[in-house]
């Protein structure tokens, strides 16, 4: 019987590994998952967060045999990975970990992160893999002396799978501090901070081919033909390929803990505000994005696990004329920065289902002012817009968002990161690249167009926001 092309994509996410086959048409054909609740790491600080990567490689073995093992009449083509941006580990010189992975959630380096900002032209936040390594530099010269390369969480992962942890994708590299512009390692990075930048990985494009499965893993899966290993992103670079997003001026907004947002351009536009960050799309387009504050979180807040059935309970409830700016913290970071901002809620009615659909609402006027944003800045923002996250299971949120924005929002059929890998992994050794890939495998699921009569409601209660905001000096 003739085998079927398939390929795999791998998650390592915070709590566990995802792992999807899917073959050349985006269809999944399985899955699998585990929890690496042993990896897990007692802070000893309420700034660190760590994990210990030997305990990610058994998790992810039970994960390729259990996908792999009910699917013998495909052909795996070839195998992705990503994990957590920002995530990094020292390794001595056959690549064993030296220390705990720094997560991408750890925030110990806010001196490191300050030195950097104040000495050279790089920009780095706390949590930047560039700023960790320096904390280790400063804090533990035991484990400095001896460490002989840096490497991301994505890359552990490919060496587990091929043997080979370099090179590293410019994905991944950007938290290290890797310009994307020249594609090298800034000369700053080790003339004034003293680290030597042979012990930053090579850096390649996402979609190329870094490797293959080892021949004794592929032993134990029981594969008997080479597969290739390719070169992946950060999980929201790939979480964004997944949403169907492949050409200039499309958009994808991330409905999940917050509000994420990632287009694709032709060109580099910098931000005087510096709060949008760029990464690097392999055919040479840029992919600005950032995220709010705002997002999912204020639901749970107010709603905990009842989301689904008050989604039910807002269907037909007219626009509420509500102003919320659904914060649950202090301080915001897109549509604009304000470290002291809190959120506000501002409206007629106070019963649940109308809180709750004026949340929805709120939620949809920051975006708006988001996308408002990008467009002041030179970006353009097509007609359609592209939608992942659990939010993207609200048919009500889904609606607002088209008569808000006054925008056509879809959301594809898969949008989890490890399929957004498995494409990845098509576009380098199956399609003639990734936009390709994206066009031949990602599918629309579902499409929702502004309401014209709710879309001029929403236009004034909109201003009425943004007025709102500027009374309580948000921005």
């Amino acid at each position: 019987m003739q085998t079927k092309p398939a390929f795999l994509g791998i998650d390592l996410g915070t709590t566990g590994v995802r792992a999807i086959l899917c073959d050349e048409k985006g269809r999944v054909i399985g899955s699998a998952a585990a929890g690496i609740e042993k990896s897990f790491v007692e802070p000893a600080d309420p700034h660190f967060s760590e994990q210990d990567p030997r305990e990610w490689e058994p998790v992810l073995i039970e994960v390729l045999k259990a996908v792999l093992s009910k699917n013998s009449s495909y052909e795996l083509q070839a195998v992705c990975c990503d994990s957590t941006s920002g995530t990094i580990i020292p390794v001595d010189g056959s690549y064993r970990p030296l220390h705990n992975a720094i997560l991408h959630n750890d925030t110990r380096a806010a001196d490191e992160s300050s030195f950097i900002n104040g000495t050279t032209p790089l920009l780095v936040k706390p949590s930047f893999a560039l700023s960790k390594i320096l904390w280790i530099k400063k804090n533990r010269k035991d484990i400095w002396e001896r460490t002989c390369r840096f490497i991301h969480a994505a890359d552990y992962m490919k060496g587990i799978l091929s043997g080979e942890f370099e090179p590293t994708d410019f994905s991944n590299a950007v938290k290290t501090g890797y310009d994307l512009v020249y594609e090298r390692w800034p000369e700053e990075i080790e003339r004034v901070l003293g680290i030597p930048l042979e012990r930053l990985p090579r850096v390649v494009r996402t979609c190329e081919v870094v490797g293959e499965l080892k021949q004794d893993l592929r032993e134990e899966l029981g594969i008997r033909y080479r597969v290739p290993v390719v070169a992946g992103a950060t999980d929201s670079t790939t979480g964004f390929y997944s949403s169907g997003a492949r050409k200039p001026g499309e958009w994808n907004t991330t409905l999940g803990t917050v509000l994420g947002i990632k287009g694709i351009a032709g060109k580099f536009i910098e931000d005087p505000d510096g709060l949008l960050y760029v990464h690097r799309h392999p055919e040479g387009f840029w992919l600005p994005g950032a995220a709010s504050s705002t997002g999912g979180e204020v639901l749970r807040a107010f709603f905990g696990e009842r989301l689904g059935e008050m989604d039910e309970k807002i269907a037909g409830i007219p626009p509420t004329g509500a102003l919320v700016y659904p914060l649950v913290r202090k301080g915001e970071k897109l549509p604009f920065l304000n470290n002291e901002a809190t959120g506000f809620i501002v409206m007629a009615f106070c019963d649940p289902a109308h809180l709750f659909k004026g949340i929805l609402e709120g939620l949809c006027y920051v975006e708006r002012m988001i996308y408002e944003k990008i467009e002041r800045l030179g970006y353009p923002v097509g007609d359609t817009l592209f939608s992942m996250g659990g939010g993207t299971k609200s048919d009500e949120w889904m609606r607002i968002r088209a008569s808000v924005l006054n925008k056509t929002v879809q959301k594809a059929s898969v949008t989890e990161t490890a399929f957004g890998s498995a494409v990845i992994a098509a576009g380098g050794v199956f399609y003639k690249n990734l936009s390709d890939a994206i066009g031949r495998m990602v599918r629309i699921d579902r499409m929702y167009e502004p309401d014209d009569c709710e879309r001029k409601s929403y236009e004034d209660t909109y201003h009425g926001f943004i007025a709102e905001c500027r009374a309580r000096n948000l921005f």
